[in-house]
């Protein structure tokens, strides 16, 4: 069926020409070199889809898009290499800048929404021809819609399409209640690329290049940042008593290679289990302990779990370092801009069997702690993930996106649903915040986490596996074995840890 397309005001810019190029910033060029070196393979389309419940204004969200886009300038952006580089220039939006798709006539207009967003997330964007984002609303029925927001990572991470979304619906509040909307908070790119670039002539640079100096300078562990792969599953179900689990994106049909341990990156077996807020609020409890609240408390309760189990699953043969994508961001333009200015950083973790896992979270507090005054060194992280074969398991990744979650957009209920795609190494966890329904009680049986309160929202936990690597039912048990680990530490966080191994 042919997208209907409705008439969009122009969008606020003053010039229809093309800018002039600029450098990438740093955060650009791995992303950049990955897509360059293989450029067929999806390896960055990401996208997030909004189901909306209400009376959708049309007319306003195509005046909330036009407006958001013509603000965002990381979403104009077309890149190109020269003979000095890759660089990058500033284009016009996109016209229309919204399509409408009715899908109101299909038996199932969900999972034909759901087909053809999975099917734009499997084409690679020409990042030199093609806007590197889109938008697409998909009417499913009465007073209900999806609005799906595709973008290339390159222009955008985690927290950048946070903030996105976040202006996008304080845009489309105003129209649709005819107020003017609040000036922007996000500054030009020149600003951020003015900033960085101060920032690598600073006494910080210094600062942050001795510390991750010194951090890989540590004893390295004797297997390595990974360890010894896992033998085949039985496929068993998951054990009752657990969060409901549901199974992510088909499974692509590939023989598991017999050799897994120089299994290349490939794309994801995925796996999700849900926190409620009273299962969230136990580990919550169980983390923090007799000792004080560690900063980022709830990101260093999940990655100290992470530890546990990696060590579990390894025999406690391997070092206990996990992987820590970060925002980048430490000034007040780069908090209020959409933009690519994410790092991963590797945190050394000391555990020890003898402690308890309350100890560990406040250990893993410190560490996080001092990893993000230093998150802007670029050359922390590990290198740019490749598509060529890894010799053994590397570190977990966490990728712990709680910084918010859309509840409102305008006057209709939105649920958030993200799309994550590329290549996996082996296995990472993404985490996100679970919203609970509006008409969804609490359990009685409540945990006080702060001053008398439960969390007001779950966790939605990703398990995405290397399919060279995982069969799906190694998946669920890793998953399974995760879950398990959870409600041990939750249940008796004063013992050591290996009582729970």
């Amino acid at each position: 069926m042919t997208p209907e397309t409705s008439p969009a005001p122009a969008p606020p810019t003053s010039t229809r020409a093309r800018g002039r190029p600029r450098h990438l910033a740093a955060a650009q060029y791995g992303i950049w070199e990955s897509q360059r070196h293989a450029p067929a393979v999806p390896l960055h389309e990401c996208g997030v889809a909004l189901t909306l419940t209400g009376a959708l204004d049309l007319l306003a969200l195509h005046r909330a898009v036009a407006r958001a886009l013509g603000e965002t300038e990381t979403l104009r952006t077309r890149f190109h290499l020269t003979p000095h580089g890759p660089r990058r220039a500033l284009v016009p939006p996109p016209l229309p800048v919204l399509t409408v798709t009715d899908l109101r006539h299909e038996a199932d207009p969900e999972a034909v929404a759901d087909a053809r967003i999975r099917a734009d997330l499997a084409t690679v964007t020409d990042l030199a021809r093609q806007d590197p984002c889109a938008h697409e609303l998909f009417l499913l029925g009465p007073e209900r819609a999806l609005l799906y927001f595709r973008y290339h990572h390159i222009v955008l991470d985690g927290f950048g399409q946070y903030l996105y979304l976040r202006r996008l619906a304080e845009l489309y509040e105003a129209f649709e209640s005819g107020r003017a909307p609040a000036a922007p908070a996000a500054v030009p790119l020149e600003r951020l690329a003015a900033d960085e670039a101060a920032y690598l002539r600073s006494p910080q640079y210094a600062e942050d290049a001795a510390y991750w100096h010194a951090e890989r300078s540590s004893t390295a562990p004797p297997d390595g940042p990974g360890g010894p792969g896992d033998p085949p599953s039985s496929g068993a179900p998951d054990s009752p008593g657990h969060p409901v689990a549901a199974d992510g994106p088909a499974t692509p049909r590939h023989p598991v290679p017999a050799d897994r341990h120089a299994a290349p990156p490939g794309p994801a077996v995925s796996r999700t289990a849900v926190l409620t807020p009273h299962r969230l609020g136990t580990l919550l409890a169980a983390g923090r302990g007799e000792g004080p609240a560690p900063v980022g408390h709830e990101a260093a309760t999940l990655i100290a779990a992470t530890a546990v189990w990696s060590y579990d699953r390894h025999g406690g043969r391997t070092g206990t370092v996990v992987n820590l994508p970060v925002t980048g961001r430490r000034s007040r333009a780069e908090l209020d801009t959409p933009a690519q200015l994410a790092n991963e950083l590797p945190l050394r973790l000391d555990l020890d069997p003898d402690a308890s896992f309350a100890a560990l979270v406040r250990h893993t507090g410190v560490k996080v702690r001092e990893a993000l005054r230093h998150q802007r060194h670029r050359a922390a992280g590990p290198s740019p993930r490749t598509t060529g074969p890894v010799a053994t398991p590397p570190a977990p990744q966490v990728n712990v996106m709680t910084f918010g979650a859309l509840s409102g957009f305008g006057s209709c209920h939105a649920a958030c649903h993200q799309y994550p795609v590329g290549l996996v190494a082996d296995i990472d966890l993404n985490v996100y915040r679970e919203l609970p329904a509006p008409d969804e009680g609490r359990e009685q049986d409540e945990v006080r986490t702060g001053p008398g309160h439960l969390p007001p929202y779950g966790l939605r936990l990703e398990f995405r596996a290397n399919f060279h690597r995982h069969r799906p039912d190694d998946v669920s048990r890793h998953r399974r074995r995760f879950l398990e680990l959870l409600d041990a530490v939750a249940g008796r966080p004063d013992l050591p840890l290996a009582r729970h191994l």
